[in-house]
């Protein structure tokens, strides 16, 4: 089933909106990484807790920052007349998904096979890090 117009247009100012909010958050969460970095006379555990407060920030900034780049990516399809399917098979993404996950690039399928290959690529850099020991991602 194709899209209709109108219902390309309420995704589009979907997208348009949640683009901004990733924005204004990814910019908060720098911000809050940037301000744990001031600490010259914290004491160890003070450092530690920072240090670990930096490190979340980080990476919700990192989360954030790839979902702004699906965004992108939905609104270009859009742009193009290729939103709504998959850019891996070419098959029509239902619009249950694009409902829940509006930035979908990917039918369920596709992103399930994509999710599996970051979690195992996750599970390599892991075991490498820890010199090859078991890791909760792997399992």
């Amino acid at each position: 089933m194709a899209l209709t117009p109108q219902q390309l247009e309420d995704y589009r100012q979907s997208l348009i909106a949640r683009r901004a909010e990733l924005a204004r958050d990814t910019v908060r969460a720098e911000a809050a990484a940037a301000d744990q970095s001031d600490l010259e006379h914290a004491d160890l555990m003070d450092r530690a807790a920072a240090d670990v407060a930096k490190d979340d920030a980080l990476h919700e900034a990192s989360r954030e920052s790839e979902q702004l780049v699906q965004v992108e990516e939905a609104l270009h399809a859009i742009a193009h007349g290729t939103y709504g399917v998959c850019s891996r098979c070419g098959q029509e993404i239902p619009k249950a998904r694009l409902d829940a996950v509006p930035w979908a690039t990917l039918c369920i399928a596709d992103q399930e096979i994509a999710d599996q290959r970051r979690r195992e690529s996750l599970a390599r850099e892991n075991s490498l890090l820890t010199g090859g020991a078991p890791s909760r991602a792997a399992a």
